[in-house]
């Protein structure tokens, strides 16, 4: 097995694991105070969707942005992508 494949398998095993060390890391980063001042109620929606599972698309399409602009304003808040 090659060393890309041992990778790819580790990858997959843990990847549950992996995704909850994301979630909590994007938990921890997110200040619901500032998001509630400067996002709208289907803005705040999508990041709570975005938090809990890191869905671009769904997220960008709830509060009715663009996939690059709901990014910049993940960015904007300094919530974690991870």
């Amino acid at each position: 097995m090659s060393r890309v494949d041992k990778l790819a398998k580790e990858f997959q095993e843990r990847f549950e694991e992996y995704e909850n060390e994301a979630r909590v890391e994007r938990q921890d980063s997110v200040d619901w105070d500032l998001v509630k001042v400067k996002c709208t109620p289907r803005q705040i929606l999508a990041i709570q969707l975005f938090v809990e599972y890191r869905l671009f698309e769904g997220a960008a399409s709830i509060a009715k942005m663009s996939v690059p602009d709901f990014m910049d304003l993940v960015m904007e808040l300094k919530i974690s992508m991870a």
